[in-house]
């Protein structure tokens, strides 16, 4: 009688304590916890993609505006090195004109490169990205700016939904 009511209320418990447990978080998001403050860093583009009216500033303002309202400071590469991990977010784009169909194709990475140690030697540390985000697309050359400026927002939201699950 004893180890029934042991067992009734052992599972109770488990049942009570997974049920009410916050969402778990995957590896992903567990990587953006702590983190206060980054480095932005924008990689890919071209003279052909300045051209089409995508420049590096348009899509810093874009992130910056977003982590802002998430309470993340920006900081210099110089200021990034020195905080703890060294984290680094980056945008990489990459895009090819099709000149004969007036479009692009392109692809858009964000991710946060951070330092890290090897779990069986602690002391070996080297910068990795521990969460990433990407998007392939299409679009008509007239309209390649604005749909990767779009893209990186979204993959910005995707980023600040992941930061705020792992920062509650």
């Amino acid at each position: 009688m004893f180890l029934k009511k042991y067992l009734i209320l052992a599972g109770t418990l488990a049942f009570v304590l997974t049920a009410g447990s916050a969402e778990q978080l995957t590896d992903k998001q567990q990587s953006l916890s702590e983190i206060k403050a980054l480095h932005v860093f924008v990689q890919g583009l071209t003279p052909e993609t300045d051209k089409a009216g995508l420049t590096r500033e348009k899509i810093e303002t874009k992130v910056r505006s977003k982590l802002k309202e998430l309470g993340v400071k920006i900081v210099s590469e110089e200021e990034g090195a020195e905080l703890a991990g060294s984290p680094v977010l980056y945008v990489k784009v990459t895009a090819r004109r099709r000149k004969r169909l007036s479009a692009f194709i392109f692809h858009v990475e964000l991710g946060l490169l951070q330092k890290v140690s090897l779990v069986r030697e602690p002391r070996i540390r080297a910068m990795s990205i521990t969460w990433n985000k990407g998007s392939l697309g299409y679009c008509s050359g007239n309209a390649f700016a604005e749909a990767i400026e779009g893209v990186v927002g979204d993959l910005v939201e995707k980023f600040g939904s992941d930061y705020s699950a792992a920062n509650r």
